[in-house]
């Protein structure tokens, strides 16, 4: 794939900046999903649910300043992609050819681990949703359903550019995911747990399906012993790992460079208190995301967000650096070939504080405990975000004390960062969860929070209790 690439490289872009432009990358990908589902209840498993799908295609883009043309064809045929370079060439017009630099040496990422995912036979990948199913059931007989799923996907790409750069990577994802329902009384309630990540499927050795069930359980156990909260929280902590959610939401999409409008005017300034520090780290080495290069073959690094409290960079990619006048961060990424890329998050990481996670809680008269938040919303022109939480707990004269019911938690970003009162010591990352959905593209996305603290936020009961 790749060696196709190189050789009709120069051809191909030479024909996409027959129309001028500023900047041209071809883009080639060929992707493998598998996905399979069991679903048992005490008396029945049901038969192996089995999917998988295939993408593969080739796309070129060209740019004028922050004008684009792009085109996409679902083809590893080389002879279909001038047809898509010209296509993509014919959306500009900046006058005079553009001459591309003759391309460098390849530059690849590391291989895939001989246990990757698609290297895995589907005999074992049903016995993980077998003892996943089966420990389930038998931990506890208010069970009623479990549903357990696996799946993985295996991506390779290549990108070459006007630049002369000419680079291949590939990756791949796990994930495996349990979800029972528990019936107590005529009350009926959910509990899920997800294992999984960029990892070689060895990775269930170690988190086992019979754990990711016993913690599926043990949710719904804590769900269905949930009360209302007498009265709004005055304080919510937030748990470490994927309750960090709430940061993605309110305040990650705000530094990407397409979204942060309300930001970009800000760099240099103190936007947060002077504990606060944030980074992206595509290259985290137990991230969700690990991409030595982006979807425009921009080599990766961390890159400083918020440091001491004070606004460093926005994340962009080619396009809106240009635009903004920013430095290219090398967070150019896209679902697949036949998108454009975008700026967006990877591995969004809050610096851990001096704290232990106890003195967060000490203090907070009446307060909630966040350890689950099932999705949130952002809007970026006014910066008001909504979090649904999915389970926490009623903080008490400083101790957490019974389960709430499900709420959501309202507040603004610019004053969210001056309502953080405290971060604690204990930075986790998930590497299993984080799915993000920005203009019709969905990618996986890692977040590493310490417990942190925050006052001020708004709440409202939700009816619905599964």
């Amino acid at each position: 794939m790749v060696a196709r690439l190189a050789e009709g490289a120069p051809g191909l872009l030479r024909t996409v900046l027959q129309r001028g432009g500023t900047h041209a990358d071809l883009f080639l990908e060929q992707s493998h999903h598998t996905q399979y589902a069991l679903t048992a209840t005490p008396a029945r498993h049901s038969p192996l649910q089995r999917q998988k799908t295939s993408v593969a295609g080739f796309a070129a883009r060209v740019l004028q300043g922050s004008a684009q043309g792009f085109a996409a064809v679902p083809s590893l045929a080389p002879s279909a992609w001038h047809r898509c370079a010209a296509s993509a060439a014919e959306q500009i017009d900046a006058g005079r050819a553009a001459t591309p630099t003759p391309l460098g040496a390849l530059h690849a990422a590391a291989a895939l681990p001989p246990d990757a995912p698609g290297f895995t036979s589907e005999t074992e990948k049903r016995a993980l949703l077998e003892a996943a199913t089966d420990a389930a059931l038998a931990a506890d007989p208010r069970i009623t359903d479990v549903a357990a799923s696996y799946q993985d996907h295996t991506r390779r790409t290549a990108v070459a550019t006007a630049g002369g750069l000419l680079v291949a990577q590939a990756q791949a994802w796990l994930g495996l995911r349990v979800t029972v329902t528990l019936r107590k009384g005529q009350k009926r309630v959910q509990g899920q747990a997800v294992g999984g990540g960029p990892f070689g499927f060895g990775h269930f050795f170690e988190q086992t399906p019979e754990q990711l069930a016993a913690a599926a359980v043990a949710q719904a156990v804590r769900k269905a012993e949930a009360r209302p909260l007498p009265q709004p929280p005055t304080s919510v902590v937030f748990a470490g790992g994927f309750g960090g959610v709430w940061l993605h939401e309110a305040l990650g999409h705000l530094l990407e460079a397409d979204v942060g409008s309300t930001l970009r005017d800000r760099l240099g300034d103190p936007i947060a208190p002077p504990f606060l520090t944030l980074t992206d780290d595509p290259t985290h080495p137990a991230g969700r995301v690990q991409q030595a290069f982006d979807d425009e073959g921009t080599g990766t690094h961390p890159t400083s967000l918020i440091e001491a409290g004070t606004l460093q960079h926005l994340l962009t990619d080619r396009r809106t650096a240009h635009t903004f006048g920013l430095p290219v961060t090398g967070h150019a990424r896209r679902q697949d070939y036949r998108h454009a890329p975008l700026p967006r998050m990877t591995n969004l990481c809050l610096a851990p504080g001096p704290a232990a996670p106890a003195d967060l809680l000490a203090g907070v008269q009446e307060g909630l405990y966040v350890t689950h938040i099932s999705h949130g919303h952002l809007s970026p022109t006014t910066g008001q975000f909504a979090l649904e939480v999915a389970l926490g707990y009623r903080i008490e004269n400083g101790q957490l004390t019974h389960p709430v019911a499900p709420l959501r938690l309202y507040g603004t970003t610019p004053a969210l960062l001056h309502q953080i009162t405290g971060l604690a010591d204990d930075a986790l990352l998930d590497p299993a969860r984080g799915q993000c959905m920005k203009q019709g593209q969905a990618l996986p996305v890692g977040i590493s929070t310490p417990t942190v603290r925050v006052e001020g936020l708004s709440a409202v009961r939700l009816e619905h209790s599964v």
